[in-house]
């Protein structure tokens, strides 16, 4: 057991101060003077306190109350447990069951010697002895709760009973040594305080607890129902305001004694100490009152909950920035392991050779042949140029030399055409493998970087709002609104809002709009789930300034059973829109198929997060690693609605256009569909957006048959475009009228009409 030595602060001052008082009290728990504080004095010598100072603070409490006659049986448990105190100290140990013998031994004082001024029935003595080695345990229990724990540990059920017990204990006392309607005042003050700083319901145990000592000491049960109306007042208007909350008690207690007379009277010994409690209690000041209620906030809440939730984001975000090096590892050993390739000098000379020896050497004529085998090697050679810069030797490519000497150019053209045909294939297999090396390596790299921002992101310690989670909580439930749970963490722009609500029906633009007066932000529902039967799980997080609405229309070709073009509109991430229109070469299920896979491929990489260059990049090349012609054109916008901005990526497709009320504004590109060469770069431009402005993205059957943007910019001005539905259905029927109510190719129109979102009242 470990012994604190005395400090002479205030803190240690104001501790002993209130011991004694507890001393005091218990002394006089019942209306005659017993020595009850030897439950405190062993209690607190068990727990550490000073074993020099409580002896005499003990032995003191009996002279105040009028009552030395007890000194002499007072002593024993004094000197036993000052001595048990020091071997303990000594042997460093500490006491544990042994406890009981020792306050058995130490009552054996009182039982033997009494009071000596008094002739105490031995009846009355063994009671009073058994009644303190009960509340000896129940001191130690509270004790303990107070001076180890406080607001360190969460306390148990029997240190919560044994702190009630002492608090009843001590309040009897208040009533008996001095006045019942002092511990009214007292016990006015300390239910206010409860109300103020603890959620709702605590106030009924205290209340209870604080009346059971008015209740034993009038004899009368009704004061436990009185100081729980109290708790009624109180709790009402601890909300709304608590000098509210207090003039409610003062009133309350009048009115009980109005209606039900339980006082027989109410005069100011009854109305004084409950409004002199009343009075303390309003002029303590609020912010140390708002301190201390954060303080307990923060002891009751789960910290180990929140605390989990940020070491799992920190080990996931370790565990992110290993994979990240993972496939960065990837990309350069994809990039070491390149094999060199066989250069065209390098396969003419191996085509020269492959022919002398296998045709040539063969031939009967190839020793007259071999006396000129410089001219020979010379003649080959140039046919096998002529190969190469034709792809395919015919018969009139022979010259007069070689015609005049060999006796068979037909096996020669066969051999060398075969040799090239197998130099293609090399060639086109070489490049698809290099190229599908290069978007290996290049897509490690995209992973290892998008690996590496969710690293980043996930590895930030969430910051909770308490404050304003208690805030909200009070918000809801006086909005109607059954909580059960509440999370808010997050800071400014990022916070977020997360919610158990047991209830089958409800507003949602209600619960909305509560959440964002009470935050200070717009916010909107981003995630719903079902967690019972009556409880779901919601998220809210801030809103985008802005919003979009879409239109399309779109018609195949004549004699086509399918379009060619494909369109997608997606959100890619937060408040990030993609919008594409895909023209496959041609019409009709082929022409679908490239134009649906390559905006399959360009939406799931989008949502991956990888950046726009090697997004476009990879579809291109696995466009042109196809031997068969899948060209594609492309047209792609990608909107931020935060800051209301748009970048367009274009491959060969037609012009688009912005319309607002400042005019219209043309969006060109000039480069190649998608997958005619292997390296090509997209023409990129971005703009600003205003409210009202709408996107319209048209393929080439729309352009081709308008003729010229100019025309389709005087056709836009005629119509208005704030329903982007119906301006692409009027776009799309006036391109078909121009080309004589036929449609000549797949045509597609899509719309888009961006908004500033109304922000909730």
């Amino acid at each position: 057991m470990k012994l604190k030595k005395l400090n002479l602060d205030y803190i240690s001052v104001l501790k002993y101060i209130f011991i004694l008082m507890g001393f005091i009290l218990l002394n006089c728990l019942e209306r005659e003077i017993y020595p009850y504080s030897t439950a405190l004095f062993i209690a607190c010598m068990a727990t550490g306190s000073s074993p020099f100072l409580l002896p005499i603070l003990y032995l003191s409490s009996f002279l105040i109350v009028g009552k030395p006659s007890l000194l002499l049986s007072a002593l024993v448990p004094a000197v036993l447990f000052f001595a048990v105190v020091l071997i303990y100290k000594k042997f460093r140990v500490k006491p544990k069951y042994e406890l009981i013998f020792f306050t058995i031994i130490s009552m054996l004082g009182y039982i033997l010697i009494g009071d000596t001024g008094e002739n105490i029935a031995m009846e009355r003595r063994l009671l009073v002895s058994i009644l303190t080695v009960a509340l000896t345990f129940l001191s130690i229990l509270a004790v303990n709760a107070l001076e180890k724990k406080g607001l360190k540990f969460k306390l148990g059920f029997d240190e919560y009973v044994s702190l009630a017990v002492m608090t009843s204990a001590l309040g009897l006392g208040v009533c008996n040594l001095i006045s019942p309607h002092l511990w009214k005042g007292i016990s006015a003050l300390i239910l206010l305080l409860v109300c103020f700083l603890y959620k709702s319901g605590t106030g009924s145990l205290v209340s209870a607890v604080l009346g059971i000592s008015l209740a034993l000491h009038y004899g009368d049960i009704n004061y436990v129902a009185i100081l729980l109306v109290w708790n009624i007042a109180c709790s009402s208007f601890t909300l709304l305001s608590r000098y509210i909350s207090a003039v409610a008690l003062v009133c309350c207690d009048f009115f009980i004694e109005i209606i039900f007379g339980v006082y027989g009277g109410y005069g100011l010994t009854e109305f004084l100490p409950l409004l002199i409690g009343a009075l303390i209690f309003t002029v303590i000041p609020t912010k140390p009152l708002k301190a201390l209620k954060e303080k307990l906030y923060s002891f009751r809440e789960k910290q180990l909950v929140r605390e989990s939730i940020n070491r799992n984001r920190l080990m996931l975000s370790n565990k992110l920035y290993e994979l990240s090096g993972v496939f960065s590892e990837m990309a350069g050993a994809i990039d070491a392991f390149k094999r060199s390739r066989l250069t065209d000098d390098n396969a003419r000379e191996g085509i020269q050779k492959q022919i002398i020896s296998s045709v040539c050497k063969n031939c009967e004529n190839y020793p007259n042949c071999k006396k000129s085998e410089r001219s020979l090697a010379f003649n080959i050679g140039k046919m096998t140029d002529i190969g190469f810069a034709k792809g395919k030797l015919s018969f009139i490519d022979l010259n007069k030399e070689v015609l005049s000497v060999c006796v068979h150019p037909n096996d020669i053209l066969f051999n060398m055409n075969k040799l090239l045909a197998d130099y293609r294939s090399y060639k086109i297999e070489n490049a698809n493998l290099m190229s599908g090396r290069d978007m290996l390596a290049q897509e490690a790299v995209g992973i290892s970087e998008i690996l590496k921002g969710l690293a980043l992101e996930t590895g930030a310690t969430l910051k909770y709002q308490s404050r304003l989670e208690r805030k909200l909580a009070d918000a809801l439930f006086r909005s109607g609104f059954n909580v059960s749970e509440l999370l808010i963490y997050g800071e400014d722009e990022r916070t977020t809002v997360t919610l158990i609500l047991t209830m089958q029906e409800f507003s949602l633009n209600r619960l909305q709009s509560v959440i964002t007066k009470c935050v200070g932000l717009d916010l909107s529902l981003k995630d719903k789930a079902d967690v019972s039967e009556n409880k779901c799980y919601l998220s809210f997080a801030k809103c985008a300034d802005y919003d979009a609405v879409f239109g399309v229309a779109k018609a195949k070709k004549d004699g086509s059973m399918i379009s060619g073009d494909t369109h997608s509109v997606v959100r890619i991430s937060g408040n990030k829109f993609l919008l594409a229109l895909s023209d496959g070469m041609g019409s009709g299920e082929y022409a679908e198929n490239i134009s649906s896979a390559s905006l399959s491929l360009i939406e799931s990489f989008y949502k991956a997060g990888l950046n726009s260059n090697l997004i476009l990049g990879t579809v291109n090349k696995l466009l042109a690693i196809n031997t068969e012609d899948s060209f594609t054109a492309l047209d792609v916008s990608v909107i931020d609605l935060n800051d209301c901005t748009v970048d367009f990526i274009k491959y060969g497709s037609p012009y688009g256009f912005i319309v607002g009320e400042n005019g219209i504004r043309i969006i060109e590109g000039n480069t190649l569909p998608l997958g005619i060469i292997d390296e090509l770069k997209p023409s990129v431009a971005s703009a600003q957006l205003n409210d009202g402005d709408v996107i319209v993205l048209v393929t080439d059957g729309i352009s081709d048959a308008f003729g010229s943007s100019g025309e389709v910019i005087d056709y836009l001005r005629t119509v208005p475009a704030k329903n982007p539905q119906t301006l692409a259905d009027g776009l799309l029927a006036h391109a078909v009228t121009l080309n004589d109510g036929e449609h000549k190719d797949d045509m597609t129109v899509l719309a888009v009409r961006i908004f500033k979102r109304k922000q909730i009242a």
